[in-house]
């Protein structure tokens, strides 16, 4: 099986954030795209499989080193990256194991996707929480129930940017939050907004740069600032950029960029 490391939402190597992407050419098991995901021992792994019927379809679906999710932003990027630049497709849809549909093509050198876009509501978790993560006076905190991701705004950069959480007590604030991620408004003239994710609940304490966290945080920034247009750094010490464009009430459109830095091969025999 042929196999990639490919660093998403970057355009230079060993920034941004590194996904596994698998070609599956015969259909294999569950516990074995799981084995796979934990031996790359990346934040995710994709496993793509070319429709019978289409060179430009595929199924995907996505594994942690310890569990398998339902959707992710970086490895899809990624996997879009293989298709387009390195298939040399024109543009490439797919499909989730829960149905989701997720078109790429090219712009430019870069890449541009549509994601859904997620609303989230005001939420209060316990202090506990907060203490985890060492936050005393947030700004806003929002839950987005598709993704059991919870939002917190913090005051400015500086402040997102010395948190140092309490995983272990993070875990045990809740089970029902699987996702934080903090984020501030910008003060420089080229990005909006930042953020940091942190995801202990799935074996991940903090991700590099998060699709799938923008797909709530977009619609959330673009209520607080009115703008349907943005720019986001994920402030991550690898670091990564998008920008933003809300094209409907349920679908976001990301354009940013990937480097393959590793192709090879898994030998599962």
């Amino acid at each position: 099986m042929k196999v990639f490391i490919i660093d998403a939402f970057t355009d230079q190597a060993f920034k941004g954030n590194p996904a596994g992407v698998c070609l599956v050419e015969k259909e294999i098991s569950t516990a074995t795209m799981q084995a796979i995901a934990s031996e790359l021992n990346l934040s995710e792994t994709a496993f793509l499989r070319r429709s019978e019927t289409s060179d430009t379809d595929y199924s995907i679906q996505y594994f942690t080193p310890t569990v398998a999710i339902d959707f992710c932003g970086h490895a899809t990027l990624a996997a879009a990256k293989l298709v387009l630049h390195h298939l040399n497709k024109p543009f490439v849809n797919f499909t989730t194991f829960h149905n989701l549909k997720v078109h790429a093509g090219s712009e430019g050198e870069n890449i541009k996707m549509k994601f859904p876009l997620y609303d989230a509501i005001d939420y209060t978790p316990n202090k506990e929480l907060y203490e985890a993560f060492g936050i005393d006076n947030p700004i806003a905190t929002k839950f987005a129930k598709e993704l059991d991701m919870l939002i917190i705004e913090v005051s400015d950069k500086t402040t997102l940017e010395n948190i140092t959480p309490d995983f272990a007590k993070a875990i045990q604030s809740s089970d029902v939050i699987k996702e934080v991620v903090v984020t501030a408004k910008s003060e420089d003239a080229y990005y909006d907004f930042y953020s940091r994710c942190f995801c202990p609940w799935i074996g991940i304490n903090e991700d590099p740069v998060t699709g799938a966290s923008h797909s709530v945080l977009a619609k959330y920034w673009s209520q607080v600032l009115g703008k349907t247009e943005m720019r986001a750094y994920q402030t991550s010490k690898r670091g990564g950029f998008m920008q933003l464009k809300i094209s409907s009430n349920t679908e976001l459109e990301v354009i940013s960029n990937a480097k393959i830095i590793v192709e090879g091969k898994i030998n599962i025999d």
